[in-house]
Protein backbone atom coordinates (compact mmCIF):
# COMPACT_ATOMS: atom_id res chain seq x y z
CA UNK A 1 0.00 0.00 0.00
CA UNK A 2 1.68 3.35 -1.31
CA UNK A 3 0.69 6.84 0.52
CA UNK A 4 0.61 9.71 -1.41
CA UNK A 5 3.07 11.80 -0.12
CA UNK A 6 5.35 8.86 -0.37
CA UNK A 7 4.38 8.82 -4.11
CA UNK A 8 5.30 12.35 -4.84
CA UNK A 9 8.24 11.93 -2.90
CA UNK A 10 9.82 9.07 -4.65
CA UNK A 11 9.18 11.53 -8.29
CA UNK A 12 12.04 13.55 -6.98
CA UNK A 13 9.79 16.05 -8.43
CA UNK A 14 12.47 19.02 -10.09
CA UNK A 15 11.75 22.65 -10.74
CA UNK A 16 11.79 22.05 -14.41
CA UNK A 17 8.50 19.56 -13.41
CA UNK A 18 6.75 22.56 -11.90
CA UNK A 19 6.38 25.57 -14.03
CA UNK A 20 4.27 28.35 -13.65
CA UNK A 21 3.99 28.23 -9.93
CA UNK A 22 2.95 24.85 -10.28
CA UNK A 23 3.02 22.91 -6.59
CA UNK A 24 1.76 19.59 -5.41
CA UNK A 25 -0.62 20.01 -3.06
CA UNK A 26 -0.66 18.47 0.43
CA UNK A 27 -3.50 17.58 1.93
CA UNK A 28 -4.64 18.14 5.50
CA UNK A 29 -7.84 17.65 7.35
CA UNK A 30 -9.08 21.13 6.95
CA UNK A 31 -8.51 20.81 3.00
CA UNK A 32 -10.17 17.70 3.30
CA UNK A 33 -13.04 18.74 4.93
CA UNK A 34 -13.19 21.94 2.32
CA UNK A 35 -12.96 19.65 -0.56
CA UNK A 36 -15.69 17.38 0.61
CA UNK A 37 -17.77 20.42 2.26
CA UNK A 38 -17.77 21.37 -1.63
CA UNK A 39 -18.59 18.45 -2.77
CA UNK A 40 -21.87 17.33 -0.83
CA UNK A 41 -23.57 20.78 -1.32
CA UNK A 42 -23.16 20.88 -5.49
CA UNK A 43 -25.08 19.15 -7.44
CA UNK A 44 -22.75 18.19 -10.10
CA UNK A 45 -20.57 16.86 -8.43
CA UNK A 46 -22.80 15.09 -6.11
CA UNK A 47 -23.69 13.29 -9.01
CA UNK A 48 -20.85 11.87 -9.28
CA UNK A 49 -21.01 9.44 -6.29
CA UNK A 50 -21.97 5.95 -6.50
CA UNK A 51 -25.49 5.53 -7.57
CA UNK A 52 -27.84 3.65 -5.10
CA UNK A 53 -27.63 0.74 -7.55
CA UNK A 54 -24.03 0.27 -6.69
CA UNK A 55 -24.61 -0.40 -3.08
CA UNK A 56 -27.55 -2.55 -3.72
CA UNK A 57 -25.28 -4.94 -5.34
CA UNK A 58 -22.83 -4.75 -2.50
CA UNK A 59 -25.77 -5.34 -0.18
CA UNK A 60 -27.09 -8.13 -2.01
CA UNK A 61 -23.56 -9.99 -2.95
CA UNK A 62 -22.48 -9.64 0.93
CA UNK A 63 -25.90 -10.69 2.71
CA UNK A 64 -25.05 -14.15 2.63
CA UNK A 65 -22.20 -14.01 4.52
CA UNK A 66 -22.72 -10.97 7.19
CA UNK A 67 -24.16 -13.06 9.76
CA UNK A 68 -25.99 -11.49 12.34
CA UNK A 69 -27.57 -7.99 11.72
CA UNK A 70 -28.96 -6.57 15.15
CA UNK A 71 -26.76 -3.54 15.43
CA UNK A 72 -25.28 -2.06 12.71
CA UNK A 73 -22.66 0.88 12.94
CA UNK A 74 -22.30 2.81 9.01
CA UNK A 75 -18.64 4.83 9.56
CA UNK A 76 -18.65 7.48 7.10
CA UNK A 77 -22.27 7.68 6.48
CA UNK A 78 -22.21 10.81 4.38
CA UNK A 79 -25.70 11.31 3.71
CA UNK A 80 -26.78 8.49 4.45
CA UNK A 81 -27.68 6.27 1.10
CA UNK A 82 -26.31 2.75 2.94
CA UNK A 83 -28.88 3.03 5.85
CA UNK A 84 -31.59 4.61 3.98
CA UNK A 85 -31.08 1.32 1.54
CA UNK A 86 -30.24 -1.28 4.84
CA UNK A 87 -34.08 0.52 6.23
CA UNK A 88 -36.10 -0.01 3.10
CA UNK A 89 -34.77 -4.00 3.31
CA UNK A 90 -35.57 -3.63 7.14
CA UNK A 91 -31.96 -4.64 7.59
CA UNK A 92 -30.66 -4.44 11.38
CA UNK A 93 -32.61 -3.41 14.51
CA UNK A 94 -30.87 -0.90 15.51
CA UNK A 95 -28.95 1.06 12.71
CA UNK A 96 -26.10 3.94 13.78
CA UNK A 97 -25.03 6.13 11.50
CA UNK A 98 -21.13 7.69 12.52
CA UNK A 99 -20.14 10.86 10.87
CA UNK A 100 -17.12 13.62 11.34
CA UNK A 101 -19.82 16.51 9.25
CA UNK A 102 -22.44 17.87 11.85
CA UNK A 103 -23.81 19.12 8.78
CA UNK A 104 -23.99 16.25 7.24
CA UNK A 105 -25.28 14.69 10.36
CA UNK A 106 -28.17 17.07 11.12
CA UNK A 107 -29.52 16.28 7.76
CA UNK A 108 -29.52 12.89 8.17
CA UNK A 109 -31.52 13.88 12.01
CA UNK A 110 -34.54 15.65 9.70
CA UNK A 111 -34.36 12.93 7.11
CA UNK A 112 -34.81 10.07 10.07
CA UNK A 113 -37.34 12.13 12.77
CA UNK A 114 -39.61 9.66 14.33
CA UNK A 115 -37.58 6.70 13.10
CA UNK A 116 -36.44 5.02 16.56
CA UNK A 117 -34.15 2.30 14.72
CA UNK A 118 -31.82 5.15 13.44
CA UNK A 119 -29.54 7.03 16.17
CA UNK A 120 -26.20 9.59 14.34
CA UNK A 121 -23.43 10.62 16.64
CA UNK A 122 -20.33 12.87 15.49
CA UNK A 123 -17.03 10.77 15.06
CA UNK A 124 -14.07 9.32 12.96
CA UNK A 125 -13.25 6.40 12.31
CA UNK A 126 -10.56 6.28 14.64
CA UNK A 127 -12.55 7.59 17.09
CA UNK A 128 -16.31 6.57 16.89
CA UNK A 129 -17.35 6.81 20.64
CA UNK A 130 -19.21 3.43 20.02
CA UNK A 131 -18.95 0.91 22.70
CA UNK A 132 -16.58 -2.14 23.14
CA UNK A 133 -18.09 -5.47 21.35
CA UNK A 134 -21.39 -3.12 20.87
CA UNK A 135 -21.84 -4.03 16.63
CA UNK A 136 -23.25 -7.20 14.76
CA UNK A 137 -22.08 -5.75 11.91
CA UNK A 138 -19.56 -2.28 10.52
CA UNK A 139 -20.09 -0.90 7.36
CA UNK A 140 -17.65 1.11 5.76
CA UNK A 141 -17.73 2.38 2.40
CA UNK A 142 -15.58 4.73 0.19
CA UNK A 143 -13.92 5.63 3.02
CA UNK A 144 -10.60 3.88 3.68
CA UNK A 145 -8.85 4.65 0.73
CA UNK A 146 -8.98 8.51 1.86
CA UNK A 147 -7.15 7.88 5.21
CA UNK A 148 -3.81 9.01 6.48
CA UNK A 149 -2.26 5.95 7.03
CA UNK A 150 -2.22 6.63 10.79
CA UNK A 151 -6.03 6.64 10.26
CA UNK A 152 -5.91 3.75 8.11
CA UNK A 153 -4.39 1.57 10.87
CA UNK A 154 -6.36 3.21 13.72
CA UNK A 155 -9.60 2.59 12.15
CA UNK A 156 -8.83 -0.76 11.62
CA UNK A 157 -8.26 -1.32 15.22
CA UNK A 158 -11.18 0.51 15.92
CA UNK A 159 -13.76 -1.44 14.06
CA UNK A 160 -12.12 -4.74 15.71
CA UNK A 161 -12.74 -3.20 19.20
CA UNK A 162 -16.50 -2.02 18.73
CA UNK A 163 -17.81 -5.92 16.92
CA UNK A 164 -18.68 -8.87 18.74
CA UNK A 165 -16.56 -11.62 18.29
CA UNK A 166 -18.08 -13.17 15.53
CA UNK A 167 -19.08 -9.92 14.08
CA UNK A 168 -18.71 -8.82 10.45
CA UNK A 169 -17.39 -5.72 8.51
CA UNK A 170 -18.79 -4.89 5.40
CA UNK A 171 -15.81 -2.72 3.53
CA UNK A 172 -15.16 -1.49 -0.18
CA UNK A 173 -12.01 -0.73 -1.73
CA UNK A 174 -10.72 0.29 -4.94
CA UNK A 175 -8.07 -2.79 -5.29
CA UNK A 176 -4.69 -2.01 -6.99
CA UNK A 177 -5.66 1.46 -7.88
CA UNK A 178 -2.73 3.15 -9.33
CA UNK A 179 -1.60 6.93 -8.27
CA UNK A 180 -3.23 9.36 -10.99
CA UNK A 181 -2.77 13.35 -10.57
CA UNK A 182 -4.44 16.30 -11.99
CA UNK A 183 -3.56 20.30 -11.83
CA UNK A 184 -6.18 23.07 -10.39
CA UNK A 185 -5.92 25.80 -13.24
CA UNK A 186 -6.62 28.50 -11.19
CA UNK A 187 -4.06 27.60 -8.28
CA UNK A 188 -1.71 25.23 -9.82
CA UNK A 189 -1.60 23.09 -7.49
CA UNK A 190 -1.17 19.16 -7.79
CA UNK A 191 -3.24 16.87 -6.47
CA UNK A 192 -5.01 13.53 -6.56
CA UNK A 193 -8.31 13.16 -7.76
CA UNK A 194 -11.29 12.69 -5.39
CA UNK A 195 -8.78 12.75 -2.63
CA UNK A 196 -7.67 9.29 -2.34
CA UNK A 197 -5.08 8.84 -0.09
CA UNK A 198 -3.97 5.33 -0.22
CA UNK A 199 -2.96 3.10 -3.56
CA UNK A 200 -2.01 0.35 -4.42
CA UNK A 201 -4.29 -1.52 -1.86
CA UNK A 202 -3.95 -5.80 -2.22
CA UNK A 203 -6.23 -8.15 -0.86
CA UNK A 204 -3.48 -10.15 0.28
CA UNK A 205 -2.13 -6.27 1.63
CA UNK A 206 -5.54 -5.61 3.35
CA UNK A 207 -6.03 -9.43 4.59
CA UNK A 208 -2.97 -8.92 6.67
CA UNK A 209 -3.66 -5.64 8.06
CA UNK A 210 -7.32 -6.99 9.01
CA UNK A 211 -5.67 -9.91 10.46
CA UNK A 212 -3.39 -8.07 12.66
CA UNK A 213 -7.09 -6.60 14.48
CA UNK A 214 -8.22 -10.16 14.78
CA UNK A 215 -10.48 -9.98 11.33
CA UNK A 216 -10.46 -12.35 8.33
CA UNK A 217 -11.88 -12.06 4.85
CA UNK A 218 -14.48 -14.39 4.33
CA UNK A 219 -15.69 -12.51 0.88
CA UNK A 220 -14.22 -10.60 -1.77
CA UNK A 221 -17.01 -8.66 -4.14
CA UNK A 222 -15.36 -7.69 -7.28
CA UNK A 223 -17.32 -5.20 -9.32
CA UNK A 224 -19.56 -6.34 -12.18
CA UNK A 225 -21.08 -4.04 -14.66
CA UNK A 226 -24.71 -4.19 -13.52
CA UNK A 227 -26.09 -2.66 -16.93
CA UNK A 228 -24.77 -5.15 -19.47
CA UNK A 229 -26.25 -6.71 -21.44
CA UNK A 230 -28.39 -4.00 -22.30
CA UNK A 231 -31.76 -6.64 -22.87
CA UNK A 232 -33.25 -7.23 -19.83
CA UNK A 233 -33.61 -10.83 -19.82
CA UNK A 234 -30.14 -11.51 -20.89
CA UNK A 235 -29.19 -9.07 -17.73
CA UNK A 236 -31.31 -11.75 -15.72
CA UNK A 237 -29.54 -14.74 -17.07
CA UNK A 238 -26.08 -13.35 -16.34
CA UNK A 239 -27.19 -11.76 -12.36
CA UNK A 240 -29.15 -15.17 -11.68
CA UNK A 241 -26.96 -17.73 -13.63
CA UNK A 242 -24.16 -16.96 -14.84
CA UNK A 243 -23.19 -15.20 -11.46
CA UNK A 244 -24.20 -18.00 -9.41
CA UNK A 245 -22.80 -21.06 -11.50
CA UNK A 246 -19.32 -19.15 -12.77
CA UNK A 247 -18.68 -16.36 -11.02
CA UNK A 248 -14.87 -16.30 -12.44
CA UNK A 249 -16.05 -16.00 -15.76
CA UNK A 250 -18.83 -13.56 -14.60
CA UNK A 251 -16.37 -11.17 -13.46
CA UNK A 252 -13.74 -11.46 -17.00
CA UNK A 253 -16.49 -11.29 -19.42
CA UNK A 254 -18.58 -8.23 -17.43
CA UNK A 255 -15.61 -6.76 -15.14
CA UNK A 256 -15.74 -2.74 -14.66
CA UNK A 257 -12.98 -0.60 -12.97
CA UNK A 258 -14.22 0.26 -9.73
CA UNK A 259 -14.21 -0.53 -6.24
CA UNK A 260 -14.11 -3.73 -4.83
CA UNK A 261 -16.18 -4.87 -1.51
CA UNK A 262 -14.76 -7.19 1.47
CA UNK A 263 -16.14 -8.91 3.98
CA UNK A 264 -14.27 -9.67 6.97
CA UNK A 265 -15.59 -11.85 10.08
CA UNK A 266 -14.04 -10.74 13.84
CA UNK A 267 -13.08 -14.32 15.44
CA UNK A 268 -14.14 -15.43 18.06
CA UNK A 269 -12.61 -14.79 21.87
Amino acid sequence: MDFYEDVVRAERLQPTDLPGGAHVHTWTPATIAALWTIWSNNRMLRRQFYPVQYYEALIAEAAPYLGATGTIADIGCGSGTVLSLLRQQRIGERLIGVDLSEPSLAALREQFAGDRALEFRAGSIAATGLDDRSCDLVICTETLEHLFPADFTAGLREIARVLKPGGSLLASVPLDEQPGFVVCPECHAIFTPYQHMLFNITIAGLAETLGRNGLEIVRVIHPIDTGVPRRAWKRFMKDRVLKRVFPGLARRLFRVAGVSGVVARKRAA
